[in-house]
């Protein structure tokens, strides 16, 4: 009875409800290492020298950015401590000398996800939710597109598990989520306006294009919105006449809304950027880096060259690369082109799919010719742009699926486009064959890679197999089996690659937290930056893009003259990084002192240099796992300081202190970065904030004792978060006046009485 009753009130589920579970059970199962916790998804294993490893096969790269690591794990897990201590995510005071956490972008402080990263494992979480969202997005879209609801779950589970998400990992990743849901927003105006049902369908849009945008990483946003804008282009011209203005309206009304819904995070990113460095996405220095051909192997058989950055030979290509498509996929996808159904949208995606190809490898100059587009010549485009070709290719290869099942035409194409895919395949492996030759892997490696380089032939194999029994009800069950079954398997392989076990050493952490203070420390390759911020640490390094130009300067005068790249104040080349840096610690030692450093954090097996200790560098901290070791700095400015000696000053946080100057005025002297948007108060008084040293914070206070607060809002940030109110009100008002009875909807006035008002 129980099974029965069960059953019943399934049923009354909407119908979307099984291929949505279908969707959640197959991401579910493409991370099941990491729920299950054989592997562990945390990147503090390969991205710092704080921990002890266990690895599987080998201690590979589980994803190509270490961003993941320095970026979006520490900096979205501050972000939403931030905003569940009831605080607005505006600075990062644990970075550098200080830098914009909303502004920085990167860390996607406002985006509602990033809350999950205050829970265990919470970069999990919030991968699984993008993939979650771009699956069932993908669903919604294909649905709208009339695919049968079968393919439309194998577009859904194609697209949560594609490339870019199985191999970057940092907040690249996070967009992607949101561009299935744009295009569908697209086509739910499209359809509304063909209904005539003019007041629906474009609130999916707008809410989809500010969320890409909160998720914090605009160059892919951009790109993802050029596509969109070219379906949309194309689709448009697929309307009746008569309904093609409306729909034109509502798509302007949806970028515009979404655009302003987005504001609080967009105008913080601009005013951040006038002030910052940019590293290559300035001056065009992106528009003429590009894939060298033979990576052109990677995008039908992901692993051909081995694991992420397991080949010295292929080592520099994986910087450059932003996913795969996989070799049935692209098999269905050359069927997809032949179809009749949608015939102009098949044709645009394969044009974007083909020439977004040709241009990451700037073949026939294509990239040259996109970069006359604005900003595609100051972002990656061979990187960022491949979400956007794998949603063309796959929404390609389910319609090719569908057609396979439909037609006889189709039926008869299949095994051709098999062949060339076969034929691509077959040309990946010999331009591989050299680059492979005389690389050294274990026994174990070895064997995998044999059994992951046969996956693609006998994916091709089966589906030609199939194609002599093209009639049978069942092969176009098994089609989407085997391109289900390829792109779990692809999906899986980089999360065998991540550790095991990792034991975190927590004692040179504690130690910090115990006696840091609100002075700093410099990290020396044991806890990198930014991982100071997932622990509330105060760290002198820094690792970001954009980075304060500021902070940039004072490096290069005043602590670490000629450090390259400008953006990264960090440990680089080992030992000989480890020294380097100790010898201009030792160099500028004033300056480091005036930066509030404390602490020095040395990995133990590095001896600290003879000058630091002549200095009055002392061992304070000796790590029992042989890590770290910790030195103490002789005479460290305070966060806070003034001009005399006579002044005395209590803090409890970085952001308040008391100064009692019993002698006359004098000059508080904050160790923290100025910036447009900081404001400082004198017994509840704004004062005026000048930059001391170039880089620091000084304001004048008055004699006796006064209580002084310091607070930061990005300039401009309470009129763009009011202008998005007002926008979220019309959203949520249109949205509700949508859903009322025709009865209950205020009249249009129409006609001759109309124009007379």
């Amino acid at each position: 009875m129980a099974w029965a009753r069960f059953v019943a009130n399934y049923r009354r589920l909407p119908a979307s409800t099984t291929p949505l579970l279908v969707i959640f059970l197959g991401i579910c199962f493409a991370n099941v290492l990491y729920l299950t916790g054989f592997s562990l998804i945390n990147p503090i294993s390969w991205t710092a020298g704080v921990s002890h490893i266990l690895c599987h096969v080998s201690c590979g790269r589980p994803a190509i950015d270490p961003n993941t690591g320095y970026i979006t794990q520490p900096l979205g897990h501050l972000a939403a401590q931030d905003l569940l201590h009831g605080h607005f995510p505006f600075w990062n005071y644990f970075e550098g000398l200080g830098s914009p956490l909303l502004g920085e972008m990167q860390s996607a402080a406002f985006l509602p996800l990033t809350l999950l990263f205050a829970l265990p494992s919470g970069l999990l979480w919030f991968h699984m939710s993008l993939e979650l969202i771009a699956g069932v997005s993908t669903y919604f879209l294909a649905r709208r597109l009339s695919v049968p609801t079968f393919f439309a779950t194998v577009a859904g589970l194609l697209f949560a598990l594609n490339g870019t998400y199985a191999w970057l990992g940092n907040a690249v990743l996070n967009p992607v989520a949101f561009l299935p849901m744009l295009v569908l927003g697209i086509e739910m105006i499209y359809d509304a306006a063909s209904k005539g049902a003019v007041r629906k369908g474009w609130y999916v849009a707008a809410l989809a294009l500010a969320l890409s945008l909160y998720a914090g990483f605009p160059e892919v946003a951009y790109f993802d919105g050029l596509f969109c804008l070219g379906w949309a282009i194309v689709r448009f011209f697929t309307l009746d006449r008569s309904v093609r203005l409306v729909a034109a309206r509502r798509v302007g009304l949806a970028g515009i809304i979404g655009a302003i819904l987005a504001l609080p995070v967009l105008v913080p990113f601009y005013d951040y950027v006038k002030v910052a460095y940019v590293g290559p996405h300035s001056g065009g220095a992106e528009s003429l880096i590009h894939l060298p051909i033979h990576a052109t192997s990677m995008f039908i058989d992901p692993y051909i060259y081995g694991g992420i950055f397991s080949n010295p030979n292929t080592y520099s290509d994986w910087g450059g690369i932003g996913g795969y498509f996989g070799a049935s996929i692209i098999a269905l996808a050359l069927l997809g082109l032949f179809g009749a159904r949608h015939r102009s949208l098949r044709i645009f995606l394969g044009v974007w799919a083909f020439l977004g190809t040709l241009s990451m490898f700037n073949l026939l100059y294509i990239h040259q010719i996109l970069n006359l587009i604005p900003e595609v010549k100051n972002a990656a485009l061979s990187r960022y742009l491949m979400p956007s070709c794998e949603l063309a290719v796959i929404v390609l290869a389910v319609l090719g699926a569908w057609d396979f099942a439909t037609s006889a035409r189709a039926k008869r194409v299949f095994n051709l486009t098999n062949l060339l895919a076969l034929l691509l395949l077959v040309w990946a492996a010999l331009e591989s064959s050299p680059l492979n030759n005389g690389v050294v892997q274990s026994h174990k490696a070895r064997l995998l890679l044999m059994v992951l380089h046969s996956l693609p032939f006998l994916a091709l194999a089966a589906l030609l197999i199939i194609g002599f029994f093209a009639t049978k009800q069942w092969a176009p069950v098994l089609v989407a089996v085997v391109l289900v079954a390829e792109a779990l398997t692809w999906f899986i392989v980089p999360t065998t690659e991540a550790a095991k076990q990792i034991n975190v050493d927590a004692a040179p952490i504690s130690f910090l937290r115990a006696n840091q203070g609100e002075y700093r420390f410099l990290d020396f390759g044991i806890l990198n930056a930014n991982w100071a911020s997932e622990y509330g640490l105060n760290s002198l390094s820094a690792i970001d893009l954009p980075f304060p130009k500021k902070f940039s300067k004072y490096l290069e005068t005043q602590l670490f003259p000629g450090l390259t790249p400008p953006e990264q104040f960090v440990i680089h080349d080992g030992i000989t990084g480890i020294t380097l840096q100790e010898s201009e610690v030792a160099h500028h030692f004033q300056a480091y002192e005036n930066a509030s450093v404390k602490y020095l954090l040395l990995p133990t097996s590095v001896p600290i240099l003879p000058s630091l200790t002549k200095l009055g560098v002392k061992a304070v901290f000796e790590d029992v796992q042989g890590i770290a070791t910790i030195y103490e700095m002789p005479h460290p400015r305070p966060f806070f300081s003034t001009s005399s000696d006579s002044c005395t000053i209590t803090s409890a946080n970085p952001a308040a202190a008391t100064v009692t100057c019993p002698n006359g005025p004098s000059t508080l002297v904050r160790a923290e970065l100025q910036m447009k948007g900081w404001h400082a108060y004198v017994n509840g008084h704004e004062v005026a904030i000048s930059t001391s040293s170039g880089v620091y914070q000084s304001i004048s206070v008055p004699a006796g004792s006064s209580s002084v607060t310091f607070s930061f809002t990005p300039p401009h940030e309470k009129d763009a978060l009011l202008v998005a109110l007002l926008a979220a009100l019309f959203l949520a008002g249109s949205w509700i006046l949508g859903r009322l009875p025709a009865s209950l909807r205020p009249k249009r006035r129409t006609g001759k009485h109309a124009a007379t008002h």
